[in-house]
């Protein structure tokens, strides 16, 4: 399992490698995420100038122009930032969807190789913003517990304890956004192994049908602290579409949220995802080298879809009749 590393950059000012890290950060993308995975850093940085942080990025594929990018933004928030090139045919036999690839056990392949260097790591999703402190975070003792994470939306987690045949995942079935993991349980435990043959349906599970989060809740169990809502509050910019006014979204995002998970098709770095509600995306896109980088266009079909609605909903009726009949066109 430790052999899927091909290459490793270390990034920003060598003085910083010998400085005590409080916390170490973790993120696993394709190149699609690159993007997303610089601000989701910027913001983290910007919200926490007071704690030494260390993060990590594990990748399939990354350009020069990015790697010379989160260099620049490494030295000027004085912290590193690792890249780790995966090789993506380690996972190949994995299932995957429309909607998934095979990133999304890049986590899990990030676990595992870091538990030989870490005791603990925070695992943090690409469309994941920061917009508060993360000291609390600092204070949390894991000892025997595999991980502290937030449990999911309630309909996720009744609909998944039905599936899976566990009664107290109606309660504790958690999102895999963010996990604070104790790689030291992780190691202990050998959950590789196990969460591996999860994933290939080889237990009383069967297949399953999130893939990781599911393998990693069965793999927990319940052995986890469980943080409130503040540190993965769950919000769709699909929301925006139905909403009165431009600050519905406070009913969601409140003022103590630590991170804002932005789930679903559209992301914060879209064109056409310009709300109140990802405000806190581009302040910390503001604050990056990225900040003259356009914003990603649609490209898929389910983009194209979501772009020509949201235009509707924002009164730009020429580009979504533009969008609409790209979607069309699609297939």
């Amino acid at each position: 399992m430790k052999n899927f590393i091909k290459d490793t950059f270390t990034l920003g000012d060598t003085k910083v490698r010998n400085q005590q890290i409080a916390l170490n950060i973790e993120y696993g993308v394709d190149k699609n995420f690159i993007f997303g995975t610089a601000i989701s850093i910027t913001s983290v940085l910007i919200n926490n100038e007071d704690i030494p942080l260390a993060f990590h990025i594990f990748t399939d594929s990354i350009d020069s122009d990015n790697l010379d990018k989160f260099n620049q933004l490494a030295k000027l928030y004085n912290t590193m930032i690792t890249v780790y090139i995966i090789d993506p045919m380690t996972l190949s036999y994995l299932p995957v969807s429309d909607f998934w690839s095979h990133a999304i056990y890049f986590r899990l392949l990030a676990f595992d190789y870091l538990s030989n260097i870490l005791g603990k790591v925070l695992y943090v999703d690409a469309d994941i913003v920061c917009k508060g402190s993360l000291s609390s975070l600092l204070k949390i003792s894991l000892e025997e517990k595999f991980s502290a994470v937030v449990p999911d939306l309630e309909k996720t987690r009744e609909n998944s304890a039905k599936r899976l045949g566990v009664e107290e995942f109606n309660e504790t079935y958690f999102n895999s956004g963010l996990i604070y993991a104790n790689l030291n349980k992780w190691e202990e435990n050998n959950l590789s192994e196990y969460i591996f043959l999860l994933l290939k349906g080889n237990t009383k599970f069967g297949n399953l049908k999130y893939f990781d989060q599911d393998a990693l809740n069965i793999a927990f169990g319940n052995n986890n602290i469980y943080l409130s809502r503040d540190f993965n509050c769950i919000y769709s910019i699909k929301n925006e579409l139905k909403a009165r006014n431009n600050s519905d979204y406070k009913n969601t995002i409140k003022e103590s949220t630590v991170f804002i998970h932005y789930t679903g098709v559209t992301k914060p770095w879209h064109k056409w995802a310009s709300y109140e509600s990802t405000s806190f995306f581009h302040q910390a896109l503001l604050r990056s080298p990225w900040k003259d980088s356009p914003l990603k266009d649609a490209s898929t079909r389910s983009e194209y879809q979501k772009r020509y609605k949201h235009e509707l909903r924002q009164r730009k009726y020429i580009y979504a009749l533009m969008h609409l009949i790209n979607y069309k066109l699609k297939h």
